[in-house]
């Protein structure tokens, strides 16, 4: 009987605000999580797995585990990459360049930075996920005729049972565009891949997106996209400007918000850290919005470049917000305090029950010990 279970370290504070009240094994390495695509690829071993959740599971990093026996430990002597439980301990050193060849996230843009290769990485396992049909080139005339454009290999589209294509401009010269069960291009809009739409989400009228971007399952998406990761449940529903951004589960961006991901002076960006309580030199020139689960924004709201949010925010105001807002806080530009307990709880309940879903005692309760956990963040 096999067990996988995928485990946090001390490290794992610098994914920051992505894994608040989540494990990093939930976000998304390209289009799934990191734990799907695990299970996925160490399917019929026999064994029992402790994996870093900030370990991706690509081709070369899964040979790595299913080649490992009972015993083995596998890391850099810094960090424990993934052990396979069992007698004799060992540590393994396989042959494999630590800088190229392994994808280990230290820090939360690394998300959207490793969009393009978690797409190609998990791609056939996503296409026997989803039990795509994948089209062929006598179907481009077919396609052109119910005004479906497409640049690029047929070969690289592939659709889900029930997903809805429908007049669009599709390219597929730079990567693969693989649409879930369920899911719906609305009329209008341009994709160039690499791009996923997960399953039941909606890609709005007229939206533009440019690859490699990711959206997960039961969301609305619209206005223009580059190189983004949206994660389930999460509406970006109309127009504004997202780039080089990781947005959480159940938020929702008010019409127009928008991010900027660039400096006008083209220099390195300063990301905040949660481990030093500052912002540092982050090494990137390029760097929108990172936001964590349930946090929400107000029509016409303009972030800066690499701005953090935390979960659970109420984001609105005349100007610019601040490049850090703790989980829980309310307000914005103007001045932000405290969003009370109460009304978080009741927001998150109404967000869930129009889903179909319900806030449980249990995720209650989560949410009063995340309330509290991140109490000294806000003060």
């Amino acid at each position: 009987m096999q067990k996988v279970i995928l485990f946090s370290d001390s490290k794992c504070v610098n994914i920051y605000p992505l894994n608040i009240g989540r494990c990093e094994s939930t976000l998304h390495f390209g289009g799934r999580s990191v734990a799907q695509q695990w299970r996925d690829r160490l399917a019929g071993i026999n064994a029992n797995f402790e994996i870093n959740s900030r370990l991706m599971p690509t081709n070369k990093t899964a040979k790595i585990l299913r080649d490992m026996k009972p015993g083995d430990t596998w890391g850099n002597g810094d960090e424990v990459y993934a052990i396979m439980n069992g007698e004799p301990k060992r540590h393994i050193d396989p042959e494999i360049d630590l800088k190229s060849d392994i994808l280990f996230a230290k820090s939360a843009a690394d998300y959207f930075e490793m969009c393009g290769t978690g797409i190609a990485e998990d791609l056939e396992n996503m296409k026997l996920s989803w039990s795509v049909r994948t089209l062929s080139e006598e179907e481009r005339e077919a396609w052109a005729l119910l005004g479906v454009i497409i640049h690029g290999n047929l070969e690289k589209i592939h659709l889900a049972p029930g997903a809805k294509v429908r007049s669009c401009n599709i390219n597929t010269e730079e990567g693969d565009v693989i649409l879930g069960p369920n899911a719906e291009v609305m009329e209008g809009s341009n994709i160039r891949g690499p791009f996923v739409l997960g399953e039941n989400s909606q890609l709005r009228m007229g939206s533009n997106v440019y690859g490699p971007t990711s959206i997960g399952k039961h969301c609305k998406v619209g206005g223009e996209l580059s190189n983004v990761v949206i994660h389930d449940y999460t509406n970006k529903a109309h127009g504004g400007f997202l780039g080089n951004s990781v947005i959480g589960s159940w938020c929702n961006l008010g019409a127009e918000t928008s991010a900027s991901n660039l400096k006008n002076t083209y220099g390195e960006i300063k990301i905040y850290s949660a481990e030093l309580k500052k912002t540092i030199n982050s090494g990137r020139i390029f760097c929108g919005l990172l936001m964590g689960d349930h946090s929400k924004t107000a029509i016409h709201t303009a972030f800066d470049t690499a701005t953090v949010v935390g979960a659970f925010c109420n984001i609105f105001g005349s100007s610019t917000p601040p490049k850090h807002i703790p989980s829980f806080s309310w307000g914005g530009s103007d001045g932000i305090s405290e969003y009370r307990l109460e009304q978080a709880i009741s927001t998150a309940s109404k967000v869930l029950t129009r889903r179909g879903l319900e806030l449980t005692p249990e995720k209650e309760s989560d949410i009063v010990r995340l309330f509290s956990s991140t109490e000294g963040e806000r003060n």
